[in-house]
């Protein structure tokens, strides 16, 4: 599965995917993630910069640590193959092969998940961004990307 999904359209913040897990420790951590988070650069004016941009479509590879960039334009409920109904909200992410970074964002507020990625395919797995180091490698494939669609933009203006 490439798309994010959520049980409803709330945002998670420090619970897994599932929301079972509510873990005091998951909480600090991902408080200290996101009070680390660079607001002047992740924020929704720029995520939306990023997602709506009319020279990128779904997905683009760009020189980066995680090179793949995934693109969910809009948030709609899709019904998966358990019968059950899920939530894919707006979303941008970078991966590479063993791991995917996800800027989801939803009613305005910036979601920040992390995905190990393997052979499973169950839709439903993805937790919290817990530790600073998987924040800076986002923040700096962010900015990479951000600055790239700016120059691919004043070249072609």
């Amino acid at each position: 599965m490439n798309k994010i999904y959520y049980l409803d359209d709330e945002a998670l913040f420090h619970l897994d995917s599932t929301k079972k897990t509510n873990s005091l420790l998951w909480k600090v951590m991902y408080k200290r993630v996101k009070k680390n988070l660079n607001t002047k650069l992740i924020n929704p004016l720029t995520l939306k910069e990023i997602i709506f941009n009319k020279h990128i479509n779904k997905s683009i590879v760009y020189n980066s640590p995680l090179p793949n960039v995934m693109i969910q334009k809009g948030s709609n409920w899709y019904l998966g193959d358990d019968e059950k109904e899920y939530y894919l909200p707006i979303s941008l992410s970078f991966s590479n092969d063993k791991i995917r970074f996800d800027l989801v964002l939803i009613d305005g507020v910036i979601d920040i998940r992390n995905v190990e990625l393997n052979d499973d395919k169950k839709p439903l797995k993805h937790k919290p961004m817990l530790l600073l180091k998987n924040l800076k490698v986002l923040e700096l494939c962010f900015e990479l990307l951000l600055d790239q669609l700016r120059n691919y933009e004043e070249d072609n203006a």
